[in-house]
């Protein structure tokens, strides 16, 4: 098995794969590290703690001497620069700069680049690159004026505001690279919760469309038989209804224990789907749902084309899940309607369901108006999804309902690329 490795995304993000494994190069070219950040919670304490002291020590300094220097007030400001850091790091990174400037300048202390130096620790923490490369010319300037017209630095001073430089530069480094480490870490656990909370809410809308789309289609069944056993004129007619009945109780069950295995399976071979009633291409689920419709005593036209309709396994899926939607409806909302048809139609770039029921006054319309409840608006959304599309609503004398889809892959392809180019 491969080793897991270090992902890096697009516009230069990085995410950690695994932990012990990380490309300390691919963290140095990573923008995702180099960007302005804040200093660690814990360095932010340490710095105002390190601050403070220095404080005290420099007021206590200009109480025992009993004179308040300029160099006073300029060590005053560079401490309040510097605690800066720890909320405006920008901001403290330029302040520091001008006030070491200033000191060297005027007064041409080394103090001053030990101090410029020493900051660039916090600036290699915190700044973004552009600000490191200011901070180390305007360092490396003030290093050389001072050199070659002052008198502070002693032999192989430059060598030794370098060395304290580049350790102080190293140090920052670390800790924006342990910050930018759980940062990273940080972002991929939170991909990672959203990842799983994604696949929790795709398994349980699965679940929730096999619950609506066979059980309550099984149970719809169970239901209208039910009703009307009593009122059936014949034996031949009771007979049907119990053989439907039984039929659709043993299919609800069968898609009951279904889902429990798959809910209670955790293995990867417990994915599996659940048995479907209606089984073939929507040409032949069309023909069954007739008989079905017949079978409830509402009379019914099939009609389907004898060409091949052209569409995709995925979209002729989804086209038959309407239509046992659409029936569904009808034996549910519409139980004694006067007739019913159920058409396919092959159009030159699309298939055509058209599903119509003739109701009685009173329940005419009762089946779904252009919204629909559940069933409807998840049927909507594949067809969607396959290019297609879906329309319903109530009419003078019952109810219509068309669904499209391409009827073909390229012909989505197309249709995708004409909506494509309409919204630019």
């Amino acid at each position: 098995m491969p080793e897991p490795r270090d992902r890096p995304r697009a516009g230069g993000e990085l995410t950690l794969s695994d932990p012990g494994r990380t490309s300390l190069r691919r963290m140095l070219v990573s923008r995702q590290v180099w960007q302005q950040r804040s200093l660690h919670p814990i360095a932010r304490i340490l710095l105002i703690v390190v601050v403070s002291v220095l404080v005290c020590i420099a007021l206590g300094f200009i109480v025992a001497t009993g004179r308040f220097a300029r160099a006073d007030l300029l060590a005053l400001m560079l401490y309040a620069a510097i605690a800066a850091f720890a909320w405006h790091p920008l901001t403290a990174a330029f302040m520091v700069m001008v006030i070491c400037g200033l000191g060297a300048v005027l007064a041409g202390s080394a103090g001053d680049l030990l101090e410029l130096a020493i900051a660039l620790g916090l600036v290699a923490a915190t700044c973004a690159p552009w600000v490191i490369v200011i901070h180390v010319v305007v360092l490396g300037v003030i290093t050389a004026d001072i050199a070659l017209n002052g008198s502070s630095l002693t032999d192989g001073g430059v060598f030794g505001i370098a060395g304290i430089a580049v350790i102080s530069f190293l140090a920052g480094l670390t800790f924006r690279l342990v910050s930018a480490r759980e940062a990273i870490f940080a972002s991929e656990r939170a991909r990672v919760v959203r990842d799983l909370e994604t696949l929790a809410r795709e398994e349980q809308e699965r679940i929730a469309d096999e619950l609506h789309d066979g059980i309550a289609h099984d149970l719809t069944l169970v239901l209208f038989h039910a009703r009307a056993l009593p009122r059936q004129p014949d034996e031949a007619a009771r007979q049907v209804s119990l053989s439907t009945i039984e039929d659709s109780a043993e299919k609800a069950l069968e898609r009951i224990q279904s889902l429990l295995s798959l809910i209670r399976d955790t293995s990867a071979g417990g994915a599996g789907s659940c048995p479907t009633r209606y089984e073939g291409d929507i040409v032949d689920v069309v023909t069954s749902l007739g008989a079905l419709l017949k079978d409830a005593h509402i009379p019914t036209c099939v009609s389907t084309p004898r060409t091949p309709l052209g569409a995709t396994p995925a979209a002729d899926r989804a086209l038959t899940e309407t239509a046992i939607e659409a029936v569904t409806n009808i034996l549910k909302h519409a139980p004694n309607s006067r007739s019913a048809s159920v058409e396919i139609l092959r159009q030159p770039e699309t298939v055509e369901l058209v599903v119509k029921n003739v109701s009685t006054p009173l329940a005419s319309g009762a089946v779904g108006g252009s919204g629909g409840g559940r069933g409807l608006v998840r049927a909507r959304q594949r067809l969607i999804h396959h290019g297609g599309q879906l329309q319903s609503e109530a009419t003078a004398d019952g109810w219509v309902l068309r669904a499209t889809v391409p009827a073909s892959g390229a012909e989505l392809e197309r249709r995708v690329a004409t909506e494509s180019r309409a919204a630019h």
